[in-house]
C-alpha cells in the first residue's frame, strides 16, 4: 500500500472489508513502515482497529521477536533463521463502538511493547 496515495489506501481497505465479509481472516500490521531500526515499536495506525470494531472481530496481538534481526532496513544485512512469535490474549470487540478504537489501539500496542521490552 502506498500510504501517500488515497486510492491505494482505499483499495486495500476495501479488499480487506470484502475478505472479512466473506468470513475470511486477515492479518494487518498497524505499525506500518519503520525505517529507523532504533525504534522498538512505532505508533499504530487506527484503520485495523476501526475495521475490527466495525466487523465485531477480535484483535489478536502477535509479537515477532526476531523481525528486526531477520528483516532489517540496512541493505545486505539480516538473513535466514528462526523467527520466534508469541500470540497474546484476544481483545474482543463485540461490545465496542468506533469511538473506542483509540483505547483498543493503545491497549494492544502496550501488550506488544511490554513483551518486546522484557
Amino acid at each position: 500500500m502506498d500510504r501517500n496515495d488515497v486510492k491505494s489506501r482505499t483499495g486495500v481497505y476495501r479488499r480487506a472489508q470484502k475478505r472479512l465479509d466473506q468470513g475470511l481472516s486477515i492479518c494487518i500490521f498497524p505499525e506500518g513502515g519503520v525505517p529507523d531500526e532504533s525504534v522498538i515499536l512505532d505508533q499504530f495506525k487506527e484503520g485495523a482497529f476501526k475495521m475490527a470494531i466495525a466487523h465485531k472481530i477480535p484483535v489478536v496481538p502477535i509479537v515477532f521477536y526476531d523481525n528486526k534481526k531477520r528483516f532489517p532496513f540496512t541493505f545486505l544485512s539480516g538473513g535466514p533463521g528462526p523467527v520466534r512469535a508469541k500470540v497474546h490474549h484476544f481483545f474482543e470487540t463485540g461490545i465496542l463502538e468506533e469511538e473506542d478504537k483509540t483505547t483498543l489501539m493503545k491497549e494492544v500496542r502496550s501488550v506488544i511493547l511490554n513483551e518486546l521490552e522484557a
